[in-house]
């Protein structure tokens, strides 16, 4: 017992206390992978070495009390300043738990997706532009409540209809939930990053709610026709071949 007492504190918690760590660390990174909180993060690591350096290599009192007042409040600034990222993977972590209980991957019926593929085959080809999100594990509520309530079973013509020109909801996003047609007419939050500033207001939706949340977005380009898909704040175009497959892989994904 006394060996393996020993083996226990001074090997096996050393060792699992560095695999928590280390996997706390991985999943931040994929957090904040891709977005402005990367350029902080990668500002702090140089903030860091500053510190160390005036206050232990230079012993400059003046910039070592400074900065050292910095990092007590470091931490107010950090939840200020990556509060999206902090709120995503909370998110994340507690969609993860009530997962397990509420859904089974393999006998989810699809049967919903390709009507919407459909939708969005014929929308592009007339150059119609829409906005559709998938809902995941993460709930959209916030949002659902910015739009129009609709409870209705998932068909193509039905989609066709909320995003002819004609209606007044075209302009929103359409939001899946529990595979029936939720909400139509939604508000998204926009993406602010520089790099996607040429794109139109759809798509930057459709990036700015990826990327907060896990939900998979559909957009249909009134301008090209094009069909693209923002998942985890990216985006890109899928041929209308592969639609059906590529939002089926990332619908039913789990991380």
């Amino acid at each position: 017992m006394d060996i393996v007492s020993m083996i226990w504190s001074q090997y096996v918690v050393n060792i699992l206390d560095i695999l928590i760590v280390s996997y706390i660390f991985y999943r931040i990174l994929l957090i904040i992978r891709g977005t402005k909180a990367t350029q902080v993060v990668f500002g702090l690591v140089i903030l860091l070495f500053v510190t160390i350096v005036a206050k232990d290599v230079l012993h400059l009192r003046t910039l070592s009390w400074l900065l050292e007042k910095f990092w007590v409040t470091a931490v107010i600034i950090l939840a200020v300043v990556f509060q999206s990222e902090i709120r995503y993977g909370l998110a994340k972590l507690g969609s993860k738990l009530s997962y397990y209980g509420n859904h089974n991957n393999a006998n989810m019926q699809t049967n919903f997706l390709e009507e919407i593929s459909d939708a969005a085959i014929e929308m592009s080809k007339s150059r119609t532009g829409a906005l559709i999100v998938l809902e995941k594990d993460m709930g959209l509520k916030n949002y659902t409540d910015t739009g129009i309530n609709i409870d209705a079973k998932i068909s193509q013509e039905l989609i066709l209809a909320i995003f002819q020109t004609k209606s007044p909801i075209h302009d929103g996003a359409l939001i899946i939930h529990d595979e029936r047609l939720h909400s139509a007419g939604c508000v998204l939050p926009i993406s602010t990053e520089i790099e996607v500033k040429h794109l139109g207001t759809r798509h930057r939706a459709g990036i700015g709610l990826s990327s907060i949340t896990d939900a998979v977005v559909l957009i249909v380009s009134e301008e090209t026709g094009n069909i693209s898909v923002a998942v985890d704040g990216e985006i890109k175009i899928i041929p209308q071949n592969d639609l059906l497959k590529t939002i089926s892989k990332y619908y039913l994904k789990k991380d």
